[in-house]
């Protein structure tokens, strides 16, 4: 039984093509591609919302609006108005870098999307608040079609590698909230919401050697999860400060999940295919774990047309107990900025989305990706009587190291998140 697929995928085909590497002298092959996990080992790849987003995710001791649901639901109690807000990243895009991982040259990974997005309410019925969210915060499709010719002119070498990678991602969300005011200065709120994240690839790879030798091998891969969140939020709003605490409660989820691998080696071009190695697996089991993630803001805001606001946040440790990789804690911060006047505001914040994953030890092989990144954010925001429109532009830069290959060797990897924000906030009276 396969404890966590996107792992034990790994796993087990590189255990499979390091002994097929043995027998044919392959010394840079990858592995099935190590793109399908990574998401799993972020908090922050897609940040929600318009003002939230573009103030670099600094937004628990805020969270007045309907996506600060997600940040801090007990800042909802402090909108003035009921409120429906939509938003979207038109425009998604990412990139893996392996470096030098074949023979030298670097292995690339991207994606690009245009869907995805967020869209939400609080209404006011005293002494409560009320809210709903629907969230798309992963929408990729990944095409990848990668050919590396003439890698090596030495008998019973590699010579020609092609990949083939197709994958699609989501992480879906649908919750309802509940908000009450005690006094004038404090708020508490939950999140309750339905998880839904999955994943579906297939890989292909051929290797092709000096001498005509021929290995091939394919894998497909289906992975969802499922299950109940909760969020906890407290907030205080003060004169010139507010503080903000929430708590996301890590549990089990369900995790359905399906593997098939095949591989098929040819002693020469024109000779007969054999299969050397097949496996399959489908399991349902309550063992993908979500972390617990706390959060802690303050916000200053000195007079109206000038507000600074800090985040940290915590995610906690998770030792799974099998092969699959340990989650190790991490800390975050994000600093935001929201300057201007009554017609229109400057957004702004910078922040790191560092990986669960642990470090790459120099002692261990096949070893999940370590990348953690810095984002960067800009933006405005329109205001007008009845509604807001909010504009910007979000970038993460990722460095890290991989072992994607199975001659052992460790890679540096660079990345690039970047993706354009839409948002519309509507005030009902």
């Amino acid at each position: 039984m396969l404890k966590t697929l996107k792992h034990n995928t790994l796993t087990l085909c590189s255990l499979v093509q390091c002994l097929i590497t043995l027998a044919f002298y392959c010394l840079s092959t990858p592995l099935v591609a190590d793109l399908a996990k990574q998401h799993q080992a972020y908090e922050r790849l897609l940040l929600p919302g318009g003002r939230a987003a573009l103030m670099g995710g600094a937004y628990t001791a805020l969270s007045n609006d309907p996506v600060g649901l997600l940040y801090n639901p007990g800042g909802s109690v402090f909108s003035d108005h009921n409120e429906v807000s939509v938003n979207t990243w038109s425009a998604f895009r990412s990139e893996v870098i392996y470096q030098g991982a074949i023979r030298g040259s670097d292995f690339k990974e991207s994606s690009q999307a245009r869907s995805g997005g967020f869209a939400g309410g609080i209404f006011k019925h005293q002494p409560f608040t009320l809210g709903y969210v629907v969230a798309s915060l992963d929408k990729r499709n990944i095409n990848q079609d990668d050919y590396f010719a003439d890698l090596s002119q030495d008998d019973g070498e590699l010579k020609n590698f092609t990949r083939v990678h197709q994958e699609s991602n989501a992480y879906d969300l649908l919750g309802a909230s509940l908000g009450v005011k005690f006094g004038s200065n404090w708020g508490l709120g939950t999140l309750i919401y339905i998880y839904d994240r999955s994943i579906e690839s297939m890989d292909y790879q051929k290797v092709e050697y000096n001498g005509g030798r021929v290995l091939t091998q394919q894998t497909k891969i289906k992975v969802s999860n499922q299950g109940m969140v909760g969020i906890l939020g407290l907030r205080y709003k003060g004169e010139h400060w507010s503080l903000g605490l929430s708590i996301k409660r890590g549990q089990p989820v369900v995790d359905k999940s399906s593997l098939g691998f095949i591989s098929v080696t040819q002693g020469t071009s024109d000779g007969t295919p054999q299969i050397v190695a097949t496996t399959s697996d489908d399991y349902t089991e309550e063992n993908e774990v979500i972390p617990t993630i706390a959060r802690t803001g303050l916000a200053w805001h000195p007079i109206k047309a000038f507000l600074l606001s800090l985040d940290l946040q915590y995610s906690s440790p998770l030792v799974t107990g099998t092969t699959s990789p340990n989650r190790r804690s991490t800390l975050n911060y994000a600093l935001g900025m929201d300057t201007g006047g009554t017609l229109f505001r400057f957004l702004a914040g910078v922040y790191t989305n560092n990986s669960t994953f642990p470090r790459n030890d120099p002692n261990r092989q096949q070893q999940a990706t370590h990348l953690d990144y810095v984002g960067q954010s800009l933006g405005l925001m329109f205001l007008a009587q009845s509604y807001d429109v909010t504009l910007g532009y979000v970038k993460q830069v990722g460095k890290g190291t991989s072992q994607i290959t199975t001659s052992g060797s460790k890679e540096k990897v660079s990345a690039i998140i970047e993706h354009f924000v839409v948002s519309w906030n509507f005030k009902l009276r």
